[in-house]
């Protein structure tokens, strides 16, 4: 009699914890780090935040921003954090050097790398077209990368071409001010950047041209990705989930970030930068997002190779993994 009643009440309780909302039940913490400080397409993760998203999948997201691609795998490996948002090829780096991470998902498959600059002003229509304009560029980090893949996909030498060294800050303000003819950087932001100005942009997109570059996408620590595949496939489902909803209507999940947390520019800006970002991307409806090919990562390995950015020979299965992208 004792064993049937402990058995009833111990099946109302499973009943009762399932019928619970996730609110309401212990949510299980999840430290995720950002690639940078608020940019207009984190929107996606404040909306999984607002509208309940990650609780739904019994999570609390707990969002920091970062310092960069580079800075935010190296704390993802040094198990700071359990899963990063961060540029691929920046992971790819860290792990080739032994870091501790796994890409886990890439929505971003090319990079969004492109020289820009200002229609009517400049003429971008191939690697020859660049020879002979100034191109302010950052030195080191992505955009060095970037620029010595391209010149040797296309046979070129970096002296080929004018690059004006500047800091991140400065590219924007030498391009409108005249004092360079286009920049390097990604593509959304800057094209974001030029028509906030009544002005179109010029645009020659790096992948275009040989440059096999991936962009964003998902990594995680590899121990808590041992312990925790659960929780990871949890987190990517409910991400996605913001993607679908941000880009069904940018102008809510802008406004939403404005109300929320810092974003830099007005919300057209913010609904152009997430409206670039996506033409670059795998759309979340379709049934492949986050999915990762050994062609791209056999590509991307060999080119950073050639370039002397990969550190030590490592197996593929080192890389990535798509055990836990979301079916």
């Amino acid at each position: 009699m004792i064993r049937r009643t402990l058995a009833l009440s111990c099946c109302l309780g499973a009943l009762l914890a399932a019928s619970l909302p996730a609110a309401a039940q212990t949510l299980t913490p999840v430290k995720v780090l950002l690639d940078w400080a608020w940019l207009p397409y984190h929107a996606t993760f404040l909306v999984a935040q607002e509208k309940g998203y990650y609780k739904e999948a019994g999570l609390d997201v707990q969002l920091e921003q970062g310092r960069g691609s580079a800075t935010t795998a190296l704390m993802l490996s040094q198990s700071g954090f359990d899963i990063a948002h961060l540029n691929t090829t920046n992971a790819a780096q860290m792990i080739s050097k032994g870091g501790a991470i796994k890409m886990v998902g890439i929505y971003q498959h090319k990079t969004a790398a492109a020289i820009i600059g200002i229609k009517g002003k400049v003429k971008l229509d191939g690697p020859p077209s660049l020879k002979g304009i100034k191109i302010g560029s950052t030195p080191g980090g992505s955009d060095g990368l970037s620029l010595k893949v391209f010149t040797a996909a296309n046979k070129m030498k970096l002296t080929d071409l004018n690059i004006v060294a500047l800091d991140a800050n400065a590219k924007t303000a030498a391009l409108f001010g005249g004092t360079i003819d286009a920049v390097s950087g990604d593509s959304p932001a800057f094209n974001a950047y030029v028509h906030a100005t009544g002005q179109e942009p010029e645009t020659l997109q790096l992948s275009d041209y040989g440059v096999p570059l991936i962009g964003f996408g998902f990594a995680a620590n590899n121990g808590y990705l041992a312990k925790n595949p659960e929780v990871v496939a949890k987190f990517l489902a409910a991400t996605r989930r913001g993607f679908a909803e941000a880009a069904r209507d940018y102008k809510a999940a802008c406004e939403l970030m404005q109300a929320k947390v810092h974003l830099a520019g007005t919300i057209e800006r913010c609904v152009d930068y997430n409206k670039g970002v996506l033409a670059l991307s795998t759309p979340p409806a379709d049934p492949s997002w986050g999915r990762q090919s050994t062609e791209e990562w056999t590509k991307l390995l060999a080119t950073l190779k050639d370039a002397g950015e990969l550190f030590g020979d490592k197996p593929l299965a080192t890389y990535y993994t798509n055990d836990v992208v979301p079916k």
